[in-house]
């Protein structure tokens, strides 16, 4: 957190400092002036009898008011330090991102590798989309959420900086027991908009069409809308598995190495049966796209957060210019 102060006009802050000695000296000056004028007049002994002048009480009263101006100068200039929390209105849909995370989806046909690509992609959405209240699941063989619907931006982006198949640990791809999941989510959450489940993945699924169908055709009762979002190329690509020291690529059971291909059937299937989109990965504007397709959902006010501003202290100067000001009144 900043706690560093700043002035909404340097400037004036500056001006408040040239002001403050200015007073000083007039009011000095001015007595000054006003004794010599007398002194010509009458003997320096006369004078506290004829007309009081006494320079030794000038002196404090012109620091005081000095300290008026350049405390009133201060205040003027706007003085911030410290943070507060801003909050905004907007409008958005409850959205769960399904994210594949397994092993196939550190391929390097897309750069620099499948996964990374999914990602950048969720932020582009989140940035096209903040009135959403957004909900992050990862899967492979099985799902686990990651972060309940929230609007904050922050948790989303520690959840997603950190995804890579060991969050997920069991191999495969489930679509099935995520879209069902991905719907639950959905549906335990008290909403006045419309839902959405966007399922991001090279589409490999070790599931039989049928019970995807289930899952879709389960969705689609819900009123859930699915898009599907691919990712991958159909030419395929290896696996790296190793480290950087030791690059190794991942090997089946009979020692060959595993080529792992983008299967634009099953998400486009997925998306068909429920009635949603597919975005194929060959589209270059995939965020676009998805916020295009969740246009015509039913949104719903909310609070999005805002980030931080500096708080005004403007009243730390001017209470003490208005009290050092009563004591000259």
């Amino acid at each position: 957190m900043t706690t560093g102060g700043v002035f909404d006009s340097v400037l004036l802050a500056l001006l408040s400092l040239v002001i403050g000695g200015l007073l000083v000296s007039l009011v000095i000056g001015g007595v000054s002036r006003r004794r010599a004028r007398l002194l010509k007049l009458a003997e320096a002994h006369l004078l506290p009898r004829l007309a009081p002048v006494d320079l030794g009480s000038a002196i404090p009263r012109a620091i005081r008011l000095g300290l008026v101006g350049l405390l009133a100068g201060l205040a003027l200039a706007g003085p911030r330090w410290g943070e507060e929390a801003t909050a905004m209105r907007g409008e958005g849909v409850d959205v769960v991102l399904a994210l594949d995370a397994s092993l196939s989806m550190l391929a390097t046909d897309e750069r620099p590798n499948r996964l990374e690509r999914m990602k950048q992609e969720v932020r582009r959405y989140r940035d096209l989309s903040r009135g959403d209240r957004v909900a992050l699941l990862a899967f492979a063989g099985r799902s686990y959420i990651l972060t309940p619907l929230t609007v904050d931006d922050g948790a989303i982006e520690l959840f997603l900086d950190n995804l890579d198949p060991s969050i997920v640990g069991q191999a495969g791809s489930s679509l099935a027991r995520t879209i069902t999941q991905g719907t639950d989510l959905l549906l335990a959450t008290k909403t006045a908009s419309d839902r959405a489940l966007v399922l991001m993945s090279d589409g490999e699924a070790f599931e039989s069409p049928e019970e995807i169908a289930l899952a879709t055709q389960r969705a689609k009762e819900n009123g859930v809308y699915l898009v599907t979002v691919g990712f991958g190329t159909t030419e395929g690509s290896t696996i790296p598995v190793g480290t950087e020291d030791k690059p190794e690529l991942k090997r089946d059971e009979h020692g060959e190495v595993v080529v792992t291909r983008y299967n634009p059937e099953t998400l486009r299937t997925a998306a068909e049966g429920a009635g949603g989109t597919f975005i194929d990965a060959g589209a270059t504007d995939k965020a676009a796209r998805i916020r295009g397709a969740l246009q015509g959902l039913r949104s719903a006010p909310r609070a999005m957060a805002g980030g931080t501003s500096r708080t005004p202290r403007f009243q730390w100067f001017l209470i003490p210019a208005l009290l050092l000001l009563g004591l000259d009144t």
